[in-house]
C-alpha cells in the first residue's frame, strides 16, 4: 500500500478541515438540531475536547466564565469545530514526524 503524497496529505488535510466546517456551519443555519450534535463532536474528537478543555481552563484567567449558548446564530461553533479538526490534523502530523524521525534514528543506530 503506498503513502499518499505531500500535496494529496495536504489536500486531504484542507478537505477535512472544510468539510467539518462546512458541516458544523450547516448545522448551525439549520438552527442547531440534536442530531448533528454526536457526529461533529466524534469527527472533531480529540481536538474538540482539547480545545474545550483549553477554553475552560482558561477561563479565571481572563475573567470570563464559561459561556452559556444563546438562541439564534452564531459562528463560534463552526470556528470551535473547524479549529478542532485543525488540531487534529497537527496532531497526526506530529506523531507521522516523530514515527519517522523515531525509525530514522532505528536505522542509523542499527548501521552504526
Amino acid at each position: 500500500m503506498s503513502t499518499p503524497g505531500p500535496r494529496r496529505a495536504r489536500l486531504l488535510a484542507a478537505g477535512y478541515i472544510g468539510l467539518v466546517t462546512a458541516a458544523a456551519l450547516a448545522q448551525e443555519i439549520a438552527g442547531q438540531p440534536e442530531g448533528g450534535r454526536i457526529p461533529l463532536t466524534l469527527a472533531t474528537f480529540p481536538g474538540g475536547i482539547a480545545l474545550l478543555v483549553l477554553l475552560y481552563l482558561s477561563a479565571p484567567l481572563t475573567g470570563d466564565g464559561p459561556g452559556t449558548e444563546e438562541a439564534g446564530f452564531s459562528l463560534l461553533a463552526p470556528l470551535f469545530h473547524g479549529a478542532g479538526a485543525l488540531l487534529n490534523v497537527l496532531i497526526v502530523w506530529g506523531v507521522i514526524a516523530f514515527a519517522r524521525h523515531f525509525r530514522a534514528e532505528a536505522r542509523r543506530s542499527r548501521s552504526s
